[in-house]
């Protein structure tokens, strides 16, 4: 019997990485391991280089398709062909309100089940600024077959429009990739100095991710310990002055260089303020930071609070230096924990499998 075929619908870039050709993200990692399962196709819009092409990676069929706002026919024309030729049995639009708009058209246009995945809070996104995009998204989240939440927040927020088949299904975990490596190996490795006490923060280096806030409560925690020092990798905003001598910026452009960079660490760092975008997003590299069983210190935004809640000193108020502060030098004194244990219910291969049943009910 033929594997049924699947199509997700995701945007190229995103996390201000290219997601197809670097492989990133938890689209993918959520549909790789129904790849022996499913025939899978992706099909990516790319708003920003405005490319063609299409490879295929770890058994997944990625289809990158020019798009823009004013001159959508190269999408929908592909999209229209595709879907006439292949004979998906469901569509699974992701990563953008008008990709979900989109999505649905065609899914109701060839009579094909829709599972609309609803991953932030649209409504900081610029795209919902465009007219009736907003009505229209949540036109698509009403009438949507299923749909899936990357956070318990953010469904929260939605239920007036869908409380039934709907799911929650969080970021995720590679336990293989992200796993514990002794300290003074990855300090060796990344020619790190064995005697500091090191607190790290990977990914957006900006004020809404509280980047500001911790470079201050680590400045204030040299006053009385001078062997502190602030590891930071990623985009950095403008504003963030990250030339000071207690700051350690690496780029680490590869996953394993990451890995490292956590194992080598005393206190990983998730600072965010409380904002419409953080209350509902679920940061990755909370599992991420877990999964190396180093100390965590995050602030208490979203669903965050929710995982961190069981281990003591982990969370502290979201835009309070002195809290911050305070909960670092807590953590930094910790001898034993075990976030790991934590961490390992949210594989992806665990995760996919919610994925999976709401494909069984649908796709008949």
């Amino acid at each position: 019997m033929p594997k049924k075929k699947i199509l997700v619908l995701m945007k190229r870039f995103g996390s201000n990485k290219d997601m197809v050709k670097e492989n990133f993200g938890r689209e993918i990692r959520l549909f790789e391991p129904l790849a022996g399962k499913y025939d899978i196709d992706f099909v990516c819009p790319d708003y920003r280089l405005k490319e063609r092409f299409s490879i295929r990676k770890n058994n997944i069929n990625f289809y990158v398709v020019p798009a823009s706002f004013f001159y959508p026919l190269p999408l929908l024309n592909f999209l229209n062909k595709i879907i006439k030729n292949e004979r998906y049995a469901v569509i699974i639009p992701t990563t953008e309100p008008i990709i979900g708009i989109i999505g649905y058209y065609f899914a109701r246009k060839h009579r094909i089940p829709i599972i609309y995945e609803v991953q932030d809070n649209y409504e900081i996104y610029s795209s919902y600024r465009i007219p009736f995009v907003k009505l229209l998204d949540r036109y698509v989240i009403r009438h949507s077959d299923k749909v899936f939440f990357s956070n318990y927040s953010l469904k929260d927020k939605l239920k007036f429009l869908k409380k039934d088949d709907c799911k929650v299904i969080e970021n995720g975990i590679d336990l293989e990739t992200f796993k514990i490596i002794p300290k003074n190996q990855a300090r060796e490795l990344l020619k790190i100095d064995e005697k500091i006490k090191l607190v790290t923060y990977t990914g957006h280096i900006s004020k809404d991710r509280g980047v500001d806030n911790l470079i201050e409560a680590v400045k204030q925690l040299r006053h009385s310990d001078s062997s502190i020092f602030l590891l930071l990798s990623g985009k950095v905003d403008a504003g963030i002055d990250i030339k000071q001598p207690f700051i350690i910026y690496e780029e680490l452009p590869k996953r394993e260089q990451i890995v490292m960079a956590l194992n080598a660490s005393d206190v990983l760092i998730i600072a965010s303020s409380d904002n419409p975008f953080t209350r509902y997003a679920f940061p990755q590299k909370l599992f991420e930071y877990m999964a190396v069983n180093v100390p965590v210190v995050a602030t208490a935004v979203g669903d965050v609070e929710r995982i961190l809640k069981p281990f003591k000193g982990s969370l502290c108020r979201p835009d309070d230096i002195g809290d911050l502060k305070n909960k670092i030098k807590m953590q930094l004194k910790k001898k034993s924990i075990n976030y790991r244990k934590a961490a390992v219910k949210y594989s992806w291969s665990n995760l996919s499998k919610k994925i999976d049943e709401m494909i069984m009910k649908v796709a008949k």
